[in-house]
């Protein structure tokens, strides 16, 4: 076995639109430096036996843009592109990196007055992910040149502080988000549960001298300690958790989200830097307890294997559009910035374009990487948390960790409960019911394949 790991700061050099909250304005300044981060493994000397799993610290990336890093390394590099996985970490207080058309912007294409501050906002974000795009595949190319003899080991361990179910039962019986300010004494019990797992992937040298090379961490959280009142670049708790893991070992961390689509940080607590250094503290603590039970192997060998399928999307009934456009006369267009959430200025304008979307089947892929008992399996966009959970209770593999938001990004996947139930996230999906009961079936059909090659 060999790994190769390698970073690149990506910090925008000046203003631009910030992604995951519905913002006024455009940053204002940097609080903390951001990254990607890359970790190449191989079988052997050859690159096409290489598998690359990046990650960075944005909110998510276009399917388009992680196709072009995928190609461009694989001209690059020699590594085949179904085995490169470009994930972004969900994080709330980074750039935007996605379709200005398609993403949370407080002005839509509606309000012509604002027309010429959309472009220019634009042209500057389409600025940042072309050099992102670049930035990239530079790196994937440094971590295959730095490869070497290594030994890898994973293990499971827990955190229990950092994430909280978010969609709460009121005793009205509609569903509360964990950040609305609802009277607790209201609040009959989360409708779930969470995933406190944290899976841990430890490379070390394999020249005797057992030199702590990286290590891959996975746990299911939102990175949006800093609200939408944030206006300065940072990595949220998972690059605060990277930091303090780098310090104590000297090592490369990288941070890989998992299932978080009901997982969120404590909505009512803590939201400022403060809150941001005790989650990411606390995440570190239960990475560094982990690590120290992995006992690294160098015998272990990859596999991995690829899927490709479609979902329906989501269609939208002639009642939803008739409010839409009622919603979107009355503002015309303009979505008004918010802290948290969504208002219906947003979840119109998005109505509208689902509408016109809503007979095109929705393209979807997903890798496996497996080392030994334990696998990776990526996913673009935010699963529900109990369908990541149930997909790993089934996995044949003793690990089995969900990397979300890879290479692309389709938005919330909710369960059939969760739609009837509704709330925040089934009104902003794009996918049809039947998606979660498709994606489960896809899921486990990989996996258990990939296990058969063992």
């Amino acid at each position: 076995m060999q790994a190769g790991l390698a970073r690149i700061e990506i910090t925008p050099s000046g203003p631009i639109r910030m992604e995951g909250m519905l913002r006024a304005h455009d940053s204002t300044g940097v609080h903390d430096p951001i990254f990607a981060k890359a970790l190449v493994l191989s079988n052997g000397p050859q690159a096409s036996d290489a598998f690359a799993i990046v990650a960075l610290d944005v909110c998510a990336m276009s399917a388009e843009s992680c196709r072009t890093i995928r190609a461009l390394a694989e001209k690059r590099t020699g590594i085949p592109f179904d085995r490169i996985i470009v994930a972004a970490k969900h994080n709330h207080s980074g750039p935007a990196t996605r379709n200005p058309e398609d993403a949370t912007t407080s002005t839509a294409k509606y309000n012509h007055s604002a027309q010429a501050v959309r472009d220019s906002r634009n042209e500057r974000e389409n600025d940042y992910v072309r050099s992102l795009v670049q930035k990239v595949v530079a790196l994937i190319e440094e971590a295959a040149g730095r490869l070497e003899p290594a030994a890898i080991g994973c293990a499971s361990g827990r955190e229990e502080t950092i994430s909280h179910y978010r969609r709460l039962l009121a005793d009205d019986g509609h569903v509360v988000m964990n950040w609305e300010p609802w009277p607790t004494e209201r609040i009959v019990r989360p409708l779930g549960v969470i995933d406190p797992e944290v899976g841990i992937l430890k490379i070390v040298s394999a020249d005797g001298k057992n030199r702590l090379l990286g290590v891959l961490f996975n746990h299911a959280g939102h990175p949006n300690v800093m609200s939408g009142d944030n206006y300065l670049i940072s990595p949220d708790y998972p690059g605060r958790a990277e930091v303090l893991l780098e310090k104590k070992f000297g090592a490369l961390a990288i941070f890989v989200n998992g299932a978080q689509g009901t997982m969120d940080i404590d909505g009512l607590r803590d939201r400022d830097w403060a809150g941001v250094e005790r989650v990411g503290r606390a995440l570190a603590d239960a990475v560094a307890g982990t690590l120290a039970e992995v006992t690294p192997r160098t015998t272990s060998r990859l596999r991995n294997g690829t899927c490709r399928y479609t979902v329906p999307a989501r269609k939208i009934s002639d009642k939803e559009k008739t409010w839409a456009e009622t919603i979107v006369k009355q503002t015309g267009g303009v979505v008004k910035p918010v802290a948290d959430g969504v208002g219906d200025d947003y979840k119109a304008n998005l109505f509208l374009r689902l509408w016109q979307a809503q007979d095109q089947a929705i393209d979807l892929e997903q890798i496996c990487l497996a080392v030994d008992d334990c696998a990776f399996i990526s996913f673009p966009g935010e699963l529900f948390t109990e369908i990541g959970q149930r997909i790993k209770a089934a996995s044949p593999f003793r690990h089995t960790y969900i990397l979300g938001l890879a290479n692309g990004s389709i938005g919330y996947i909710p369960t059939r409960e969760a739609i009837r139930q509704g709330g925040y996230e089934p009104l902003t999906r794009r996918v049809d019911d039947s998606a979660a009961e498709i994606i489960e079936e896809q899921s486990l059909a990989l996996l258990r394949r990939i296990h058969e090659l063992a």
